[in-house]
């Protein structure tokens, strides 16, 4: 009782501390909110000085490139491979200058690099040369790399007086760019610049993402938040690579629809704003502790008489037999009401316990009822199961037993063929008879996980549908790792990987695909083992897709299938071992060809 007494105590304090120390609060969250925004506008101003600088010296390096055909317009020809020499001398942006005829033979090379480029040389296959002639107007290249230079290069095309002119520049000139937005100052702020097509020219955080020619385009940055924001707004963004928070700002650069991104991390205002937090936290501690000494003379004046009416209440809720002694009294309207109100529930919970304890009777009879029916449901499931997974193997059978028949008939039956096709028989029948074991044991729960090489349990699996595969004429492509453990209920996985074969076999079929492939692979991703099968059937309607583990849906003739393979492999997968399944549409390219169809892949710890 006194326990109860003191936890009462407690939530009055709290609540009173809680109305006195809230505005405080709110006052605190709203200072702190202007201090944010007041920082993220000084970020802000900061990456766009950024921005306007960078773009400021390409724009004077865009319109300096262009002006190029000008200055070569009336100069002799004798005057004009002087005139390109000191272009490229004085020009510490251009590697190279090359005059080419309308079909594309070089007839005047310039370098400053080692450059195995030479008069007459056909330069008519480069894609700079087909664009040219595909566009016939001047132009800047993508960016692009070249084995002989170190840096990212474009190149600048145009034609004069019946000769095309090639310059070629490199980008060095933006690195050092970047190099002079003084440092000090910029420790913590990195510089990207990226091509229209995505590919980086610069990344001061990565260099790596510019040699190796990654895209921006795949990153989470651009994915899930420069789509998705406008311009010259500040982004936040969490770093995965340093579990840190950035903040992002993009302009793109529409002359040459370059992109130029800022990142800064917020270690800086994180730690401005946790020493204001803490300062206000020591307001709030010290008009906490005037508001408790207030609390608990309040709360002792409301407590007291409380006290004595919760003791009667308890010993009544331990013994329905005791009663609460009428001289219970108090001064409060609200604690008087309480009292009656007790009383009268103390009467209609004696009624209520004996209507109760007939509706428990009745209750457990329901229960028993619905356990029976819950039973006839699952074998009824189990059944149709059987005879979804019955129908190819039984088909072998038949055909084989015929075959031998036929043979036998026409004194064509040899001894070689006569025990294959037992074998063939022999084996399809184990697997009826292991499938309906399976099944079984899959509604009685009373299976034993057995630790198995996955390699060879899919090689079993193999065993089984082999006959299917060659008689199909599928290509089967393995990518299997060796000795992988695994500790699973065997038949059962077997059993799965035969629902996704049948599924895959069946709609390589019904769109009839003249090269049939499916490929199976496994490997240890994050101590979990993945089985991805996938096939070349063209993928799943994308409206479909979502429904295909549902019990009984299907898109075939209720002759070909009964919609509960995929469905029986879900529940075995995902109940019976605790994996997860998951099927999707993908586009691969395999020998150089590109194929589209469905993946499974299988997740197993």
């Amino acid at each position: 009782m006194k326990m109860q007494t003191k936890i009462f105590k407690k939530d009055l304090y709290r609540k009173f501390l809680l109305f006195s120390i809230l505005p405080i609060v709110l006052l605190s969250f709203f200072f702190v909110l202007l201090i944010i925004k007041e920082k993220h506008d000084l970020i802000l101003s900061e990456h766009s000085n950024i921005i306007k600088n960078i773009q400021y010296n390409i724009n004077n390096f865009n319109q300096d490139i262009k002006n190029i055909p000008n200055l070569l317009k009336g100069v002799k020809k004798n005057d004009k491979k002087k005139l390109l020499s000191d272009i490229l001398k004085y020009k510490n942006s251009i590697n190279t200058i090359m005059i080419l005829n309308k079909k594309g033979i070089i007839k005047y090379v310039s370098t400053k690099i080692d450059k195995k480029v030479f008069a007459g040389y056909d330069y008519s296959k480069t894609l700079h040369f087909k664009e040219y002639m595909k566009k016939k107007k001047d132009f800047l290249s993508n960016i692009y790399f070249s084995n002989l230079s170190d840096s990212s290069l474009i190149s600048y095309v145009f034609e004069l007086n019946n000769q095309i002119y090639i310059i070629e520049l490199n980008l060095e000139f933006i690195n050092k760019l970047v190099s002079n937005l003084n440092p000090s100052s910029l420790s913590d702020i990195s510089i990207s610049i990226i091509d229209k097509n995505g590919l980086y020219i610069i990344d001061t955080s990565n260099k790596l993402n510019v040699l190796n020619r990654n895209s921006f385009y795949t990153t989470n940055l651009y994915k899930n938040d420069i789509t998705k924001k406008s311009e010259n707004t500040l982004i936040k963004h969490f770093n995965k690579n340093s579990d840190k928070y950035n903040y992002v700002s993009y302009k793109i650069f529409e002359e040459l629809s370059w992109m130029i991104v800022v990142k800064e991390n917020n270690n800086e205002i994180n730690e401005y704003i946790f020493n204001i937090s803490l300062f206000l936290l020591l307001i709030i501690f010290l008009v906490a502790l005037v508001s408790i000494m207030s609390a608990k003379k309040i709360v002792n004046s409301l407590v007291s008489p409380l006290e004595v009416l919760t003791l009667s209440i308890n010993k009544f809720s331990k013994d329905h037999s005791s009663k609460m002694d009428e001289n219970v009294r108090s001064n409060y309207n609200m604690f008087s009401t309480l009292i009656k109100d007790f009383k009268y529930m103390q009467n209609s919970i004696i009624e209520n316990e004996k209507s109760l304890k007939q509706q428990i009777v009745e209750n457990q009879q329901k229960d028993k009822i619905l356990g029976e029916q819950s039973k006839m449901v699952a074998m009824g499931e189990m059944i149709g199961n059987i005879a979804h997974q019955w129908r190819q193997p039984l088909s072998l059978i038949s055909t084989a037993a015929t075959g031998i028949i036929i043979e036998k008939k026409y004194n064509i039956l040899n001894e070689d063929s006569l025990v294959e096709t037992c074998t063939v028989i022999n084996e399809n029948a184990q697997y009826l008879s292991r499938t309906i074991d399976d099944f079984r044991n899959f509604i009685k729960g009373d299976r034993t996980k057995r630790t198995v090489n996955l390699k060879e349990v899919i090689n079993s699996y193999l065993h089984l549908v082999n006959p299917s595969i060659k008689n199909n004429e599928i290509s089967l492509i393995l990518d299997l790792e060796e000795d992988i453990k695994i500790k699973v209920y065997e038949n059962e996985l077997i059993q799965c990987l035969i629902n996704i074969y049948n599924n895959a076999k069946d709609a390589l079929n019904e769109k009839e695909i003249k090269n049939k492939f499916i490929f199976i692979s496994t490997y240890i991703e994050n101590d979990k083992t993945i089985i991805k099968i996938k096939d070349n059937a063209q993928g799943i309607p994308l409206e479909i897709l979502p429904h295909i583990f549902e019990p009984y849906f299907t898109t075939k003739h209720k002759s070909q299938g009964t919609g509960l393979g995929l469905h029986m492999t879900y529940n075995l997968i995902v109940d019976g071992m605790q994996g997860t399944i998951v099927a999707s549409n993908v586009i691969y390219k395999y020998e150089n060809i590109e194929y589209k169809g469905t993946e499974f892949v299988i997740t197993l710890i």
